[in-house]
């Protein structure tokens, strides 16, 4: 008994320091986008509108590459971290973490897209211009008008609902993930209500979007200490 209940004690310590470390890459590789995104607000500013899109992405540059391909290692890293979370989860609300990963697929296929096309399809519209304008306007991530830039949101919104299931989970199940969970789940929340705004046309409500990452942000930094804290105690 002693030996299984080590041996069992030693797989929770292993699946702590996996899921912790991914934890902490994930807050690594978010804080990069958003620090990103502050210099490039504060250098080149936001398209306002389909002119400026084409504009904003007429010269990519190699920060242009460096950020999206740091975004799509955002959505590589909380895939795996939520599918891990599925894992912890699962035995003691397995059907409520089966409800929760279910829509993490539909969150990858979005959010990849829309970075990964960022530094793949926009630069062969760029060479097509002008006749490509149209088409390229509705490509640029960076314009809140922009088809893609609707799915990005999207898809963080279909995160939301993991996010908040699991945070809920997390919040209820030990004391050190309580702070996590709290912050995940109003993360989910805010980025729903993002959503909305963006349907609504509301600008208020749409700040949701940004709301929501900031805090998933907040909460990947008690996650990863809780989690790797764990390992050490395992």
């Amino acid at each position: 008994m002693t030996t299984r209940a080590g041996t069992s004690e030693r797989s929770i310590g292993t699946r702590n320091a996996l899921l912790g470390t991914i934890a902490l890459i994930c807050l690594i590789v978010t804080a990069v986008w958003v620090l990103l995104l502050i210099y490039q607000a504060s250098t080149l500013g936001s398209p306002k509108t389909a002119a400026q899109a084409v504009a904003f992405v007429a010269h990519l540059d190699p920060l242009f590459c460096l950020t999206y391909g740091n975004a799509a290692m955002i959505t590589l890293s909380a895939t795996m971290l939520f599918a891990g979370l599925y894992i912890v989860l699962r035995a003691d609300a397995p059907l409520w973490a089966a409800m929760g990963v279910a829509f993490l697929p539909v969150y990858s296929l979005l959010t990849l897209f829309s970075y990964v096309s960022q530094i793949t399809l926009v630069p062969r519209l760029v060479a097509l211009q002008p006749e490509s304008n149209v088409l390229l306007a509705q490509m640029v991530q960076a314009w809140p008008g922009s088809a893609v830039n609707v799915l990005n949101n999207l898809g963080y919104a279909v995160l939301g609902i993991p996010s908040i299931v699991f945070g809920v989970l997390l919040a209820t199940r030990d004391v050190s993930l309580r702070l996590a969970g709290i912050l995940l789940a109003l993360s989910g929340v805010a980025s729903l209500v993002g959503m909305g705004g963006i349907v609504v046309q509301n600008a208020v409500l749409s700040g949701g979007s940004i709301a929501g990452g900031l805090l998933f942000l907040a909460a990947l930094i008690p996650l990863s200490v809780a989690l790797l804290r764990e390992d050490d105690h395992a």
